[in-house]
């Protein structure tokens, strides 16, 4: 097995899930979210990534190490799982689809009456089967059940009464939180292709150039030179406008604007989130008097974190930095957050004064200064780090300084 591999990744993964299970005595962990099922299985569900849909699959990984990670899924998804995906096994139950087999490849016919569209009763009578296939009759199962709308939870409730059912989210968090050799690669990736659309775009800005005119350059330079690498979002500002927008403003850019780019870049997966200030021509006073604050702050972080050290006290002292640089009223909930498989970019555990998290090697994590002004828009930094036994290592490459953009 190759080190740094999906499969030795996969491996680590379930190491890990079942070391947390025997201190937790949980017998299983049921993942229902996009993103914790493709963790624990190396799939993803594309009914759950690309359609958005809720409660359609599940992935069972158990505490006994002889049984191998249980993927349940609708039969039509099904058919898209490998064959040689690592430790799994596949269950499927019907859904409104019906796939023929005019060659006879499989030789067998669901012929019960196809239901109208996904029924989590379906699933989670699976559930129960694949269970008490291993033993599992009573004891402690965790589930994402804050993942899950409410008609879903009582289902579970209703197909497994002799469980107790507890919430996974916090044993997931902890399992994410650090991350193995191919995660690792696969961020740093993400980065760098976030870097080059930024370098790309940065080319073409010019007076007159709107935060509409901006996106799409960015969205054409992955295209272009990024391998083709998709952007999972792109907030994009210039001038005065800082909230942010599912449709990119028109108003033309002036002389002295601020432009922020807060971009990700998604591999296998994987997600950068990664932010960038620049000035059209020569930034006013303020703008530069904010950059520094700002800066300041964040090299603090850059220089605090290592293993061992609490994440609240991280953002305790570059808050201290900020204020006293230049920003005496900045306020943030947090300075930073896990970086990973999370679709909203920002996952847990995040830099505030309330996390009780400390860093650990492994840790990739997303340090960011933001700043939001009426009439003067949006400027920030953020940078991905990694922490390592000795520190951290800053995943980015370009410039930290507010660079003006000509004319």
């Amino acid at each position: 097995m190759v080190a740094g591999s999906k499969t030795e990744h996969l491996k680590d993964v379930a190491e890990r899930a079942r070391w947390i299970m025997e201190r937790e005595n949980v017998e299983a962990i049921v993942a229902s979210s996009c993103e914790n099922f493709y963790y624990l299985s190396g799939h993803p569900s594309t009914f759950m990534y690309t359609l958005r849909m809720n409660e359609v699959a599940l992935a069972v990984m158990f505490r006994d190490p002889s049984r191998r990670t249980v993927i349940i899924m609708n039969e039509f998804e099904a058919a898209g799982v490998p064959d040689d995906l690592p430790q799994c096994e596949l269950r499927t139950y019907p859904t409104w689809v019906d796939v023929d087999d005019p060659l006879g490849l499989r030789g067998d016919r669901y012929e019960g009456r196809r239901p109208v569209n996904h029924q989590v009763e379906e699933m989670f009578g699976l559930l129960r089967e694949v269970l008490a296939d291993c033993g599992i009759h009573s004891g402690k199962v965790a589930v994402e059940l804050s993942a899950m709308r409410y008609p879903a939870v009582n289902a579970l409730r209703q197909a497994v009464p002799a469980l107790e059912l507890t919430e996974a989210g916090a044993l997931l968090t902890e399992l994410r939180a650090r991350k193995t050799p191919w995660e690792i690669e696969q961020l740093r990736r993400s980065c760098a292709y976030a870097e080059i659309g930024i370098a790309e775009t940065i080319k073409e800005i010019r007076t007159g150039s709107s935060a509409a005119d901006i996106a799409h350059a960015f969205r054409l330079a992955l295209l272009s030179h990024a391998d083709g690498a998709p952007s999972r979002f792109h907030m994009i500002s210039a001038g005065p406008e800082f909230a942010p927008a599912h449709l990119f403003g028109t108003r033309p850019a002036e002389p002295g604007d601020v432009i922020k780019f807060d971009v990700g870049v998604d591999v296998n997966g994987y997600g950068s989130d990664i932010a960038r200030t620049f000035a059209l021509g020569s930034p006013s006073d303020t703008a530069t008097r904010i950059y520094g604050a700002l800066r300041a702050g964040h090299d603090r972080l850059l220089e605090l974190i290592g293993p061992g050290l609490p994440m609240s006290r991280a953002f305790d002292e570059a808050m201290r930095v900020i204020r006293r640089s230049g920003l005496p009223n900045y306020n943030r909930g947090h300075l930073g957050h896990s970086a990973g498989l999370s679709l909203a970019a920002e996952e847990a555990p995040f830099l505030s004064a309330a996390e009780e998290a400390v860093f650990a090697p492994g840790m990739v994590i997303c340090l960011e200064t933001p700043y939001y002004g009426y009439g003067m828009g949006s400027i920030m930094i953020e940078d991905m780090v990694l922490v390592t036994e000795k520190g951290c290592e800053r995943l980015n490459k370009l410039s930290r300084d507010l660079i003006s953009l000509q004319l």
